[in-house]
């Protein structure tokens, strides 16, 4: 690690509130190395430069806070200031590096703290720091404070958190130089936000930072992990945005493990069609009914001669509580077999359906359709869910730059702008890929831009039309030009 850098980590880690600063550092020797290493590290041009100042006062005594770091150069040299802080604080046993909202307001910075991008970057740099790293559920609230039990594992410093320990909303408690990776993400992350690249290899540790950032938000889905899932758990659903690739993945999962039985759910499906129902049939003095079996005990029977799987695709468009019916209490794990009753047992089936334990399910759900009703929550806990997220590779694997562009655009406009609901609208990959791969590399470009101009374009707009984007409605809308432009550009 630079020198610089790595005498900054030392310095946060070595301090300790309340002893005598010699031969430990003071304020004059924190403004030094702060300095060095915004020289080292971040772009030197005098317009970035000037938009931050330092403060750094590392008290003697206990009972007043010590503090140091960056500021925007918008606030005064002393006192209450506004907007977001990179700040350290020294306590007992090492310091706390924080993100900070100055005790004055948010100031210029609400609309990085407002943006969702913001706080889910922290999100995800939680993940990949696993837990090491804490942020306030609501990056906007200054009532709550740092929680008792979250301070409880960190080095105390109890002037500093009593007294801005409800501006905090992201932190990572330090007390040695190994705690480095995380600090240096917050301080990144600080000057990216307000506008300041990095610079040479740190500008490449923090590229390669973003794509772990990335992948923490929209992880990679993993076949093998959830054939495992499935073997075990039984009871699996896939779900995410439009074209993420579920029902392929869930036909090429389910092929593995032997027999299936594939179903499409609809509004009109109904407990007969999928359970047990009377079915009329022509008779030689009129009708008469029959009683047919539905997929689920059809597949159940199948299960008996080995492993099988009941693939149901769009498993939500249905009103589940009606399907299943009295059958949804068989789908546990790991308790004795449970039997139901039929209504009506139909020829070749006991009068009690117990469910094999060579049957498997597994389901895709479409997260972006609003008109469909949410899960039932005591269907929802006999379910294990997946999430299915776009995968950039698979775009930049068939080299349309074009597409690898605007898709690189599309994901990164949702996960900066849209809300945690609006992001289950993300368009998935297929939107990005040649629909005729078979035809050849030839018109490979006209193609995908055909698709994005009477496919992507359309279905961007109608969310728009329907106002299901929220807060993101105009970064969505400024996607939708720019992906309009670009197609109209190729022509």
């Amino acid at each position: 690690m630079p020198f610089a850098m790595s005498a900054f980590q030392d310095l946060i880690a070595a301090m300790v509130a309340g002893r005598d600063w010699a031969g430990m550092g003071n304020s004059d020797q924190a403004r030094e190395l702060m300095t060095a290493v915004y020289g080292e590290r971040y772009h030197s041009a005098a317009h970035h430069r000037e938009r931050y100042q330092l403060r750094a006062n590392l008290q003697k005594k206990e009972e007043v806070a010590s503090y140091a770091g960056w500021i925007t150069a918008d606030n005064p040299t002393s006192g209450a200031y506004q907007g977001t802080s990179f700040v350290w604080f020294p306590g007992v046993g090492g310091s706390i590096a924080v993100l900070v909202i100055g005790t004055d307001g948010f100031g210029a910075d609400s609309h990085i703290l407002g943006r969702p991008g913001h706080g889910r970057r922290l999100r995800a740099l939680r993940a990949l720091h696993h837990g090491h790293v804490w942020v306030k559920p609501d990056l906007l609230d200054l009532n709550s404070r740092v929680p008792d039990s979250v301070m409880a594992s960190w080095p105390a410093a109890e002037s500093a958190m009593n007294t801005y320990g409800h501006v905090i909303y992201a932190a990572v408690p330090v007390r040695t130089n190994k705690d480095g990776s995380a600090v240096e993400d917050l301080l990144d992350l600080f000057f990216t936000e307000h506008g300041t690249p990095l610079t040479g290899k740190f500008r490449d540790r923090w590229a390669g930072r973003q794509q772990d950032i990335a992948s923490a938000i929209f992880p990679r889905f993993d076949p093998a992990q959830v054939l495992n899932l499935l073997n075990e758990r039984r009871f699996v659903i896939l779900e995410g945005p439009p074209g993420t690739g579920k029902t392929r993945w869930a036909l090429h999962l389910a092929r593995q493990i032997g027999g299936v039985t594939t179903v499409q759910f609809h509004p009109a499906r109904t407990y007969e069609d999928f359970v047990v129902g009377l079915f009329p049939r022509p008779a030689a003095d009129g009708l008469a009914f029959e009683v047919r079996a539905g997929d689920l005990l059809q597949a159940n029977l199948e299960a008996a001669q080995g492993p099988h799987v009941l693939l149901i695709d769009e498993i939500n468009r249905a009103d589940l509580g009606r399907v299943l019916g009295e059958a949804v209490m068989l789908f546990e794990v790991g308790e004795a077999p449970r039997r139901v009753r039929l209504p009506q047992v139909p020829a070749g089936h006991p009068p009690e359906l117990e469910l094999s334990p060579n049957l498997l399910m597994l389901g895709t759900r479409n997260t972006a359709d609003r008109t469909i009703a949410r899960l039932d929550l005591a269907i929802r806990r006999r379910f294990a869910f997946v999430p299915v997220w776009p995968d950039l590779d698979v775009v930049a694997a068939e080299r349309v730059d074009f597409a690898v562009h605007l898709f690189a655009d599309t994901v990164h406009s949702f996960a900066e702008f849209a809300d945690d609901e609006t992001l289950r609208l993300v368009p998935g990959h297929a939107y990005f890929l040649d629909p005729r791969p078979d035809l050849g590399s030839a018109d490979r470009q006209a193609r995908v831009a055909r698709r994005l101009e009477l496919e992507l374009v359309p279905l961007l707009r109608e969310y728009l039309d329907e106002r299901l984007c929220g807060g993101a409605s105009e970064a969505i809308a400024g996607l939708t030009d720019r992906i309009s432009s670009t197609i109209m550009g190729l022509s």
